[in-house]
């Protein structure tokens, strides 16, 4: 699809051109399977807004594998062909960054739309898996009750809680992709981000109420002074009695980060222990336990619906995006080293559009989507 064809497709939008216009009519001659793009005007308006989004992909690639293996076919065949992928879930996409051309030559285009599909598809968003006692249950969907390990487990808006109190201790994960909410049977809520999980009992017993946390896990804890709120992530182990922070500790990652957004907590690491006010950050670094003052929505937001990262590592901001989207990233190392960027992102968005707020980011580097993998280029 050429620049001249958006230009024709967004006046016949517009209403500056009919479709019984002599410059749109000369413009069917001279390839028929074009009418099919005149078929359906809403899904047409996608297209040429998506259009922009042809610069994020290898595009030059990607018709490259396709041009191996094509062939021409009969106009009433491409007709019917490419009605049929336009009504499919990737067509948008597809079309943007060249459904023309594949509706004149190709007969065979997976690998194309394999690529495009990546482009356009979204994290998995409110999923979860809980597992108990060698049980194992996807959370996702409706509202739902089920047994579970002796209780009985409610998943109400997009929230579980175990609602009875049989001793058991259950596991809360999310996939990459994903995030989730729970509330522990002492009501304190607990929002779980992509590859992130939380070990607890159906019931605190004894002198505390203890967890184990991987990943990055938000917490609002309900105040109960007689039974102190105890947190193991890595080498940290917070103590609260009731406040909201949050913590952060993935495997891939060199730092442990605990940051308090209310009330008070007690941090223990690395043979030390520090206590955070509110608008501080415990960092772990090997036996390092430094604080730091912090704006907290910068590591926060994320349970809001945002990745939103201010002066941060490149190479912190892409494993982010690689966690939440599921996709690889493609980069040399020592060009991204000491690289800091800004940068805001809907975590409801397509990757494309991901990927153009990356470009959008920075005049130094270039990001394009090649296969699953978005590959970082220094210009």
């Amino acid at each position: 699809m050429e620049q001249a064809d958006i230009h024709i497709l967004s006046a016949i939008l517009s209403g500056e051109l009919q479709p019984e216009d002599p410059v749109v009519q000369s413009w069917l001659q001279e390839d028929p399977a074009r009418a099919v793009l005149l078929e359906e005007p809403e899904q047409l308006r996608e297209v040429v807004e998506a259009w922009r989004l042809q610069q994020t992909f290898d595009t030059d690639n990607m018709w490259a594998r396709v041009t191996q293996e094509a062939e021409a076919e009969p106009t009433a065949v491409r007709q019917r062909y490419v009605l049929m992928r336009w009504r499919a879930a990737a067509a948008v996409l597809l079309l943007a960054a060249g459904a023309y051309w594949f509706m004149q030559r190709t007969k065979k285009a997976a690998p194309a739309v394999d690529v495009l599909a990546v482009a356009q598809q979204k994290p998995a968003g409110n999923f979860a898996i809980l597992q108990a006692g060698g049980e194992e249950v996807s959370l996702q969907g409706k509202d739902s009750s089920f047994m579970m390990g002796g209780n009985r487990v409610d998943v109400r808006n997009g929230r579980m809680q175990v609602a009875t109190e049989k001793p058991e201790q259950y596991t809360l994960r999310t996939p990459r992709g994903a995030n989730y909410q729970v509330q522990l049977p002492d009501g304190s809520k607990v929002w779980l981000n992509a590859q992130s999980s939380i070990d607890y009992p159906s019931v605190f017993t004894g002198n505390e109420r203890m967890v184990t946390v991987t990943g990055e896990v938000y917490f609002e804890v309900a105040a109960k002074a007689e039974q102190p709120f105890v947190v193991h992530a890595g080498r940290q182990e917070i103590t609260v009695l009731g406040t909201a922070f949050c913590v952060r500790r993935y495997e891939e990652e060199q730092q442990g980060l605990t940051t308090l957004v209310s009330g008070k907590v007690k941090v223990q690491a690395a043979g030390k222990e520090q206590v955070l006010q509110p608008g501080q950050q415990a960092v772990v670094t090997g036996d390092q336990l430094q604080i730091t003052p912090v704006d907290t929505e910068d590591f926060t937001s994320w349970k809001d619906g945002w990745i939103r990262f201010r002066n941060k590592p490149l190479t912190v901001i892409l494993q982010a995006i690689s966690r939440w989207y599921d996709i690889n990233i493609k980069a040399d190392e020592q060009q991204l080293t000491g690289q800091y960027f800004t940068c805001y992102i809907n975590k409801e968005q397509g990757l494309g559009e991901c990927i153009q707020s990356l470009n959008n980011s920075t005049n130094q580097f270039s990001f394009s989507l090649q296969g699953s993998t978005i590959t970082v280029t220094k210009k």
